[in-house]
């Protein structure tokens, strides 16, 4: 099991490392985080079942299934998108969410799994600062990259690698973390991405302090940061005047406007697991992106499944709120849900994998 978990740790940051199998006419692949996390789940649900331990949320996400469950059958492609369901919403709640975070309940000691996050990050961190070196010395610097073998974008890494940092900052501090967060900051800040620095910076907010109190102790400061952060992300570009940064504002722009085109034709439920991919505008210049995710849980949640899937999502996050709020791990559960406000990790590995050892975490007795 400890094997397993520290597999997942390590290789949840990269969408693009796993396995690839023709099987007569059907072509299966798997990230292998994913994979370890599947076969990590029988123990953890076991565990689960024997100790009547359920997950904080666990009714909201329900719900959410639920759902998508209608929301697919009445939808123009209810194959696919019960596919979807299964494969991205059920996958990520039950193997990462309850099995993952079981398993993690049950280990005798925690300082073991504290090492391999920090190896995680260290690796990460390595992986983004040396490519986006390149990057910037090739002339890209406020361009995105994919990195072979890895990710479809290097900035995946960083918008994975910030929650982690933050519950690396906060779990024990000795010389080793401080030296992995230091070069994690210098990563992520050479990456360029926004999301990703809005996500640690709240999460970082209770960590660094001011006059001998730490700055989310301020009612007003982690509200700032997020709302002052998301409006430079989004009018940034047009005062740098810079053409990378419109050009990736203008898609945005364009994925947020599907978005709102498939939550206005089916207000209640949506237009169904994956019809953000699936939906195609044919006009200039939305048509460029085009099976394109949508950026930001609101739009992908309320897009897919309707105002019944924003509560119950709602519902679900509240839940996991209640439990970690007062515990030492939420500055980290606070950073993962701000990276979901911009990002498209809402039902993937980067986000579940670290969610799952916070509720595993937060579990603990």
């Amino acid at each position: 099991m400890s094997a397993l978990l520290m597999a997942i740790l390590l290789f949840f940051p990269y969408i693009d490392a796993k396995l690839a199998l023709d099987l007569g006419g059907w072509h299966a692949d798997a990230p292998l985080a994913d994979l370890a996390a599947l076969v990590l789940a029988p123990w953890g649900l076991w565990a689960a079942w024997r100790s009547a331990w359920r997950p904080p949320g666990w009714q909201g996400f329900a719900a959410l299934v639920a759902v998508g469950w209608m929301s697919a059958w009445l939808g123009d492609a209810p194959g696919i998108a019960l596919h979807e369901l299964v494969r991205k919403v059920v996958f990520s709640g039950v193997v990462y969410g309850l099995g993952m975070a079981a398993a993690v309940q049950l280990c005798r000691d925690t300082e073991w799994l504290r090492k391999a996050l920090i190896a995680s990050v260290a690796a990460c961190a390595s992986i983004s600062v040396l490519t986006s070196a390149l990057r910037i010395a090739g002339g890209d610097a406020l361009w995105w990259q994919s990195i072979e073998g890895l990710t479809n974008n290097h900035k995946t890494l960083a918008v994975a690698m910030a929650p982690a940092l933050v519950l690396v900052w906060t779990w024990r501090e000795d010389r080793v973390a401080r030296w992995v967060v230091g070069l994690g900051v210098v990563a992520l800040i050479v990456s360029m991405s926004r999301t990703a620095w809005i996500a640690t910076a709240a999460g970082g907010a209770y960590v660094l302090s001011w006059r001998g109190r730490p700055l989310a102790s301020r009612p007003w400061v982690v509200p700032t940061v997020v709302i002052v952060g998301v409006l430079a992300a989004t009018y940034g570009p047009h005062l740098i005047e810079s053409a990378a940064q419109l050009d990736a504002l203008r898609s945005r722009q364009s994925l947020d406007k599907r978005a709102w085109l498939l939550f206005t034709e089916s207000p209640l439920l949506g237009g169904s697991p994956g019809a953000s991919i699936r939906y195609e505008i044919p006009t200039f210049p939305d048509y460029r992106v085009n099976g394109v995710e949508a950026h930001g849980v609101i739009q992908k949640v309320g897009a897919e499944y309707g105002l019944l899937g924003l509560a119950a999502y709602g519902w679900m996050v509240a839940g996991m709120a209640r439990v970690t709020r007062a515990h030492w791990i939420w500055p980290c559960f606070l950073a993962l849900h701000v990276n979901l406000l911009l990002s498209t990790e809402a039902f993937t590995q980067t986000h579940w994998a670290i969610l799952g050892l916070v509720l595993g975490l937060a579990a603990r007795r």
